[in-house]
Parts: structure tokens; C-alpha cells; sequence
């Protein structure tokens, strides 16, 4: 191979391995990167999951193809196109300041909009320079293209899969709810109310605060149906609040034996309740932002 062919062949690689640290990255803070997308009010949860692991699929199909000169021709005007599309993206969230973080490594490395859009350019060079290369020539190939598309699909779906897939049914106990309402008479007032039982330190409780509060941030309700019942300190809770950027209007702190005897060890858990009495039961996995729509909108 001449050295100019691996020079450009070198630049290609680069911009596949950025392309696979970029869905590794999206990948190990995936919830996050979910709740982000939902958070601009585009799609559904359950949509805004499937697109994501579509594009950890396609992030990472890529830039394996990019790397192994694997169809390399084809990676890279599809890889290119895909740059565009993230800039348009990148220039609509720095519009409208969406978000100090565009999450395009995850959490891990926190990037602004304008950033970005230099680290696009850059990648876009790079493809550039590699675009006339030709194409690893093996009669495997199409085989070889087989078991890359299968990885990354197991990958993106399989190694954690979207919101609303294996959703399990949650309990709670009766008995010592019931317990909960004579030491809070209010949970057995006329109407609709939301009590979710969250723990400071539980990841998934951060999660589905989130949720809870964007479904009904998108309601635009002038009242707080959420009654908080959270185990921790205040110390803790106020940094829950921050990480989550809820603004609870009712929360108490219960006994950690009482609060798990209640939620049957679910964490978190989450009640919809009518004029006291339990109509539906969720928890992170089966959070359904349709359900607390219609509960809190009828």
C-alpha cells in the first residue's frame, strides 16, 4: 500500500473510531441520552428509545465499517450524510438553547452545540480525504457485512433493550398503604393524585423523575398532582432535585423498613391514585407517559 493511500486510509479509520467511541459512550449513559430527546418534545418516550438505539446502531455499523474499509465507499457518503444531519441538529439546539450538553459522547464528555458542530467539521475532513478509497475487495464480504449489522443491532437492542420491552407487572402492599394513609389523611382526599415513593441514591428513581416531570410539564397543569415520598436526608434529596431539575411541591421523608414494606422492594414506585383508592401501579420500566396524560387530564 502506497503511503499516501495509507495516510488516507489512516484519516478514515479515525473518523470510524470516532464514530464507535461516540455509540460506546451514548451507550453506557443511554438513559440520559433517552430522557434528552424526549425532553425536547418531539417524540414519545417509546419513540424517542427506539431512535436512539437506532442511532447506536448505525454510529456503530459505520465506524466498523469505516475501520475495515468494509464497504468503505458506501460507510463514508453514508457516514457524511449522517454528519449533515447532526449539524442541521447542532444549529437547531444552539437556536433555541436547548442544552449546554448536545450528548453526542454521552455524559462522559459534555459538549456544547458550537462545539460540536468543529468536531463534525472535523470528521467531515477527515472523510473527505479517505472518500475515494477503494473498497477492501474479499469474496466474504457481503457475510462480513452480515455479522457487523447483527452485532450492532445486537448492540444497540439486545445489550440494553428500548423503554416498553420485557415490561413487567409491579406490585405494592395494600395493607401498609393503607398504614401510609392514616398517618397522611390528605392521600384519601376527593381527586387524582400521583405519590411516587423514590429513593436519593437510586438511578432509576432519577430516571423516572424525570420522566414524570416532563410528561407533565407537557400537560402545562397549573397544580402539582406528585406527592414525593422519598428515602434520605434533605441534604441528599436537594441533590436529587439538582441532578433531576424537579421542583417537588409535596414531599415527605419516610422510614426506610416502612417505605420498602410499602413499594414490596420496587424502586422506585409509582401510584396513581382516585379519591384515595390505587388505580394504576408503575415503576421505571413500565412508566407509561400515555397513562399519566389521561389519569391527570380527565
Amino acid at each position: 500500500m502506497p503511503s499516501k493511500t495509507k495516510i488516507l486510509f489512516f484519516c478514515r479509520s479515525v473518523a470510524g473510531v470516532m464514530f464507535i467511541v461516540s455509540a460506546v459512550l451514548k451507550f453506557l449513559s443511554v438513559d440520559s441520552f433517552e430522557l434528552f430527546i424526549y425532553g425536547l418534545d418531539w417524540f414519545s418516550l417509546s419513540v424517542s428509545s427506539f431512535l436512539v438505539r437506532a442511532l447506536l446502531f448505525t454510529e456503530m455499523s459505520l465506524g466498523v465499517c469505516l475501520v475495515t474499509g468494509l464497504y468503505g465507499k458506501l460507510a463514508s457518503r453514508l457516514s457524511a450524510a449522517l454528519l449533515i444531519f447532526f449539524s442541521v441538529y447542532l444549529i437547531y439546539l444552539a437556536i433555541t438553547g436547548k442544552s449546554d450538553n448536545c450528548h453526542c459522547f454521552g455524559d462522559f464528555v459534555e459538549m456544547k452545540p458550537l462545539v460540536s458542530m468543529a468536531k463534525n467539521l472535523l470528521l467531515g475532513l477527515l472523510l473527505f480525504l479517505g472518500w475515494n478509497l477503494e473498497d477492501w475487495k474479499s469474496r466474504w464480504r457481503p457475510a462480513l457485512l452480515a455479522v457487523v449489522l447483527v452485532g450492532s443491532l445486537f448492540f444497540a437492542f439486545v445489550l440494553k433493550a428500548p423503554y416498553g420491552f420485557g415490561m413487567k407487572s409491579v406490585g405494592y402492599s395494600s395493607d401498609d398503604f393503607e398504614k401510609l394513609t392514616i398517618q397522611y389523611p390528605e392521600l384519601k382526599q376527593e381527586g387524582r393524585q400521583i405519590l411516587a415513593f423514590v429513593s436519593t441514591g437510586c438511578k432509576h428513581c432519577k430516571m423516572a423523575a424525570r420522566k414524570l416531570d416532563i410528561t407533565l410539564r407537557r400537560t402545562q397543569l397549573q397544580d402539582d398532582p406528585v406527592h414525593w415520598f422519598v428515602i434520605g436526608d434533605s441534604v441528599r434529596f436537594q441533590k436529587f432535585l439538582e441532578e433531576t431539575e424537579v421542583d417537588p411541591h409535596r414531599y415527605d421523608f419516610i422510614p426506610a423498613s416502612f417505605f420498602l414494606k410499602i413499594t414490596n422492594g420496587t424502586l422506585p414506585l409509582i401510584l396513581l391514585t382516585e379519591d384515595g383508592n390505587v388505580s394504576k401501579v408503575m415503576s421505571n420500566a413500565t412508566f407509561n407517559e400515555n397513562d399519566i396524560v389521561e389519569f391527570v387530564k380527565e
